[in-house]
């Protein structure tokens, strides 16, 4: 027997608010997060969360937590908050968790205490805070999940995974509850400097910095790197009825497909087979999507390749459809950015106000879709949502959910 899924609880915590409230109302007015980063070593615009978390955490949890499981905790607890969750959560519940780079941060602070002082002495629990499988080890630590306790990485899929996955567990009976999603914090001199070799970073217009991440726009330069994080609950409807929780939306399908042609290169042929897969699990019509949260990185090649896979799979309907990519809102936050585009998804299925693409300025030839430009738009009768995320190396992932039918 296979049980419906649905999501309980969001939660997130990105470069636009500390909350999914915050996040969507700033997301949907074209705000633009991006800006200038408080260290002076790095000279890009990129996704700050501003703030200070370390009021969240004591003196001892601080030593052994990198900021990407601080994110990832504070993301976790709002979903499980929203949820009506009491922990601890115990052998029927598992955390799924997507990260491109893990405690990134904490390793890099250790590569430049070890060759700054020849060897001096290390942090303690460096190891333990850079691990990549350490925020998901944090959150099952925090809510007492002894069910299964897992970490995805590839690269720009990785959070999209893991919610499939998590999905797939409680669809499949093996799980009553899920905390599914991502975290990514590697804003640091010597990452944003590998990122500018790869040549896939925005260029910042001097009149307006900040706003040169302007996907499928055809003055489109590529993105800008964002921090964040951002959590679901899951459960079976069942689950959902019985302990007369409320459920967000309902997750029908999810697709995966490997493009197997380039290791940086996007291929339209994987991405429609995960789409049309992501489509087929859950029995759901191309003409009954009226959202679709792009990829949408900014990059000429792929920006392309997306809006022409898009057109494979829904042919004439993909004209109706509204595409954005929130991106040029919140930065590219790689492994989380499966996560935090879907709580996106979701709601704009609850609000019924599809969010825009940011900054966009001037059609393509090329990109001839609505990629709705500037700022959010209301819409009435959205039913079902589609979420892609498409990663170097051609893993393509997707989530398709649909509103709560009364």
């Amino acid at each position: 027997m296979k049980h419906r899924v649905v999501v309980t609880g969001v939660g997130v915590i990105c470069p636009l608010g500390h909350s999914s409230g915050e996040f969507f109302d700033r997301l949907v007015a074209g705000e633009c997060g991006l800006g200038t980063h408080p260290d002076p070593a790095i000279l890009r615009q990129v996704g700050v969360v501003r703030g200070d978390l370390a009021p969240h955490f004591t003196p001892l949890q601080l030593l052994d937590l990198d900021r990407v499981s601080q994110l990832s905790l504070l993301a976790a607890k709002q979903a499980v908050e929203m949820a009506g969750l009491q922990g601890p959560l115990g052998e029927s519940a598992g955390v799924f968790f997507g990260t491109g780079a893990g405690g990134i941060q904490s390793m890099e602070q250790a590569y430049a205490s070890f060759f700054g002082q020849l060897g001096g002495e290390q942090k303690l629990l460096t190891v333990l805070a850079a691990m990549p499988h350490a925020p998901a080890s944090q959150v099952a630590l925090r809510y007492g999940v002894k069910g299964e306790c897992q970490t995805y990485s590839s690269a720009c899929s990785s959070s999209t995974v893991a919610i499939g996955e998590a999905f797939r567990r409680i669809r499949d009976g093996e799980l009553r509850f899920a905390l599914a999603g991502g975290g990514e914090s590697m804003l640091t001199p010597g990452v944003l400097h590998s990122w500018s070799s790869l040549r896939v970073l925005c260029d910042e217009p001097p009149q307006a910095p900040g706003t040169g991440c302007r996907p499928f726009s055809a003055d489109r330069s590529g993105f800008a790197l964002g921090e964040g994080a951002a959590f679901v609950v899951l459960e079976s409807l069942a689950e959902v009825r019985a302990r007369g929780a409320y459920a967000i939306a309902e997750i029908t399908g999810y697709g995966v497909s490997n493009d197997a042609s380039h290791i940086s290169r996007p291929n339209p042929l994987g991405q429609v087979l995960a789409m049309r897969r992501a489509l087929a699990m859950g029995r759901t019509k191309p003409h009954e999507v009226g959202y679709i949260n792009a990829n949408g990185t900014g990059t000429q090649a792929g920006d392309l390749t997306e809006t022409n896979a898009i057109k494979m799979v829904f042919g004439d309907h993909a004209h109706q459809l509204a595409v954005s990519s929130t991106k040029s809102g919140h930065g590219h936050l790689i492994g989380a950015a499966g996560a935090v585009e879907f709580v996106a998804s979701l709601m704009a299925l609850t609000r019924q106000v599809v969010p825009p693409t940011a900054n966009w300025t001037s059609r393509d030839a090329g990109c001839d879709l609505d990629y709705v430009p500037r700022i959010g738009r209301p819409v009435e009768g959205l039913s079902h949502i589609m979420c892609n995320s498409f990663a170097f190396g051609g893993n393509n992932a997707v989530l398709v959910a649909k509103a709560i039918e009364p």
